[in-house]
């Protein structure tokens, strides 16, 4: 059967119009609904988006490029041997002694612990120099206590377990100082028990900005609660015999022994001179009543020590005139503003209430009421009065 036939055939079952015609078509395409874009804005953003990201890029490599840097050559990167290599930086400066002193002094006075203070003075580049352990009887109940007693050398180069680091003789003498054998000195005493240990005292020597050697001294359980300070402590004290003597029983020591340092550690001074016709003026140098920075007691007997030089003792607290020593107070009082308690029971004393009402810090008078008879306005200020 050949083709067209078929078509013949076929035109007869359908006819041989066609099914649309180009009006239809005409029709069809005049009618259809345009399509609408859903975005008609996305072609010429990513236009831009691609635009922007060509450009960044290209500034990006212009500011990163040197343009003016030319190609290195092998014989460029080699350094020329005649060149002069950078300077080195600066070190880092030592701190002076004064201020690693006060630094020192901020821990102590903190109360550390042993290991605290052992880290400190590391940092320091402190290195223990001797020790000693002893037992000693407690000045306020008698009981035995156990002391472990430190000394540590300072130098500006120690290290721990240095073994050029200073192993002389402690405390060091100025000369080792002056010699730069060592920069600071210090002691701990620690005071051991099952509980834990604590910081008892502790003592610092050091060289000053002007060659005088300085000793400060902290007390934990003292009467003040800072650092006490002798310059030249072991200077010899040039003194009348007298009072070498009254200081010299003090401490326990020969009077022509004593030193600065003891000056510095004296407590209880008793002035004794009744054996004397008069009455015994001490007049010594004023230095010497600036060292006395532990005194706490004292006792004249028919002796009169000038309230320009008592001044200069900080932490007078107790003072007793015995005998021909006071009518009134007007020559000591400058040197007792401190003083808490007052004896004056037994001197020859005729002042007035009003007298002893200008010692500011007095708490407590012993005061014959028959001297003193209006001795109930002390009373009326707040004052302890016994007889």
């Amino acid at each position: 059967m050949d083709h067209q036939r078929i078509k013949e055939a076929i035109n007869r079952q359908i006819g041989e119009d066609p099914l649309f015609t180009d009006k239809d078509k005409e029709r069809f395409y005049k009618n259809k609904p345009k399509r609408r874009l859903r975005f008609p804005a996305a072609p010429k953003m990513v236009t831009v988006l691609l635009a922007f990201l060509v450009l960044s890029g290209s500034f990006y490599t212009f500011v990163k490029t040197d343009w003016f840097e030319q190609s290195s050559s092998p014989m460029q990167d080699e350094k020329d041997p005649t060149e002069e290599a950078p300077p080195a930086p600066d070190p880092v400066p030592e701190e002076p002694t004064h201020v690693k002193v006060e630094k020192l002094k901020e821990v102590i006075t903190s109360m550390p612990s042993k290991s605290k203070a052992k880290v400190v003075i590391e940092q320091f580049h402190g290195v223990e120099a001797e020790f000693e352990r002893f037992t000693k009887e407690n000045d306020t109940d008698g009981r035995k206590v156990n002391l472990l007693e430190v000394y540590y050398s300072f130098d500006r180069h120690n290290e721990p377990g240095d073994s050029s680091a200073y192993i002389g003789p402690m405390p060091p003498t100025k000369e080792a100082f002056e010699r730069g054998d060592v920069e600071i000195s210090l002691k701990l005493d620690w005071v051991e028990s099952e509980n834990r240990d604590y910081l008892n005292e502790a003592t610092l020597l050091y060289l000053s900005e002007e060659g005088d050697l300085i000793e400060e001294n902290y007390t934990a359980t003292g009467h003040h609660r800072d650092f006490i300070k002798v310059k030249n402590p072991d200077e010899p004290v040039v003194m009348d015999d007298l009072i070498l003597r009254s200081i010299a029983r003090s401490v326990g020591k020969e009077p022509g022994a004593i030193t600065k340092r003891d000056l510095l550690y004296l407590e209880d001074l008793t002035i004794n001179a009744s054996h004397l016709s008069g009455i015994y003026e001490v007049d010594e140098d004023i230095e010497y009543f600036k060292a006395m920075q532990s005194l706490f007691v004292l006792k004249l007997n028919q002796a009169i020590i000038p309230g320009e030089l008592l001044k200069e003792v900080p932490h007078l607290d107790q003072a007793t005139f015995i005998g021909p020593t006071v009518d009134d107070l007007s020559r000591v009082k400058e040197g007792l503003q401190t003083i808490t308690y007052l004896n004056l029971i037994n001197s020859s004393f005729r002042g007035t209430a009003e007298d002893i009402l200008e010692l500011k810090s007095l708490n407590i008078v012993r005061v014959d009421p028959s001297v003193v008879p209006n001795y109930e306005e002390l009373q009326f200020e707040g004052m302890d009065v016994r007889w």
